[in-house]
């Protein structure tokens, strides 16, 4: 007697998930947790802690018994019941990993305008026709391939 009062007070003292213990030794592992040792009863909690903490256990009644109890009885009276606030939601995380990839708005490399773009596009073109014509020994305008700022020669 004495010794079964001292394993409980053990169990009781050691465990504030003891409830969520029992019931995950009993229907996941198969095991009556009043017929195990002291040391086995340890490292079956060890196992389950580890689970518990990367939140791989089996059943959310495995987290919180008297929150999973609640809701059970409250759907057993046929009221509606909300999933729990604290539930994994994955579309959280898709919609969060969406945004991330969304484009970010690019700062404009070149603060030129499509048309300055084409003129300078157009001298470019200008010098390398200026530079075949002169290997060829051929007369090339002065004003060829130089780009021409209006203000500056108009007059």
């Amino acid at each position: 007697m004495l010794r079964e009062l001292e394993r409980l007070q053990f169990l009781h003292s050691l465990y504030p998930k003891e409830q969520e213990f029992r019931a995950w030794l009993v229907e996941e592992r198969k095991i009556n947790p009043e017929t195990i040792s002291k040391e086995q009863t340890k490292k079956e909690f060890a196992v389950f802690v580890e689970d518990y903490n990367t939140a791989t256990l089996p059943h959310e009644k495995f987290y919180n018994m008297e929150a999973y109890e609640r809701r059970m009885t409250a759907l057993r009276a046929g009221e509606f019941v909300p999933p729990p606030d604290d539930a994994y939601d994955p579309n959280a995380d898709l919609r969060a990993l969406e945004s991330t990839h969304r484009r970010r708005t690019v700062e404009r490399e070149t603060y030129m305008s499509k048309e300055q773009l084409q003129e300078l596009r157009r001298v470019q073109n200008e010098r390398i026709e200026a530079g075949k014509m002169k290997l060829l020994g051929m007369e090339v305008k002065q004003n060829m391939g130089v780009r021409m700022d209006g203000s500056m020669f108009d007059g």
